[in-house]
């Protein structure tokens, strides 16, 4: 249930995002079928990717990516520090510590591919009226 809250508040959000973009793009007032449907595609895809692309850099993130750069830039960051007391000793001790706080992602990339599978119909669309 959790997860299709976040699912819905997610594609929420998006929608909110693609109707900024048709608004900015003046669907409303165009005349030709190729233009309104070149348009939602173009305003689907921009937000299906960007969604898409946050999913997939959390799942980067939670495969430890770049858990080196966060404990080396923390701990040259912490020596210049006064009183500074290491919460790892070693990276292994970071890595591990690392290992409970994963977040979670699949609903990003369910959201991300539901806007790029709508992207693509009407790029269908697109191209059966060109």
């Amino acid at each position: 249930m959790k997860s299709l809250k976040k699912s819905l508040i997610t594609m929420l959000i998006g929608l909110a995002f693609v109707a900024m973009i048709l608004y900015s793009k003046d669907i409303f007032h165009q005349t030709e079928a190729v233009a309104v449907y070149h348009i939602l595609c173009d305003a689907f895809f921009a937000v299906g990717i960007v969604i898409l692309c946050i999913g997939l850099l959390i799942f980067s993130c939670n495969e430890g990516t770049f858990d080196i750069l966060v404990y080396g830039v923390s701990t040259f960051f912490g020596m210049f520090r006064r009183n500074y007391e290491r919460k790892y000793d070693t990276f292994y001790d970071y890595r591990v510590s690392r290992e409970d706080k994963k977040i979670q992602f699949g609903y990003l990339l369910i959201c991300g591919l539901i806007l790029l599978g709508v992207s693509m119909v009407m790029y269908l669309m697109y191209r059966q009226f060109k």
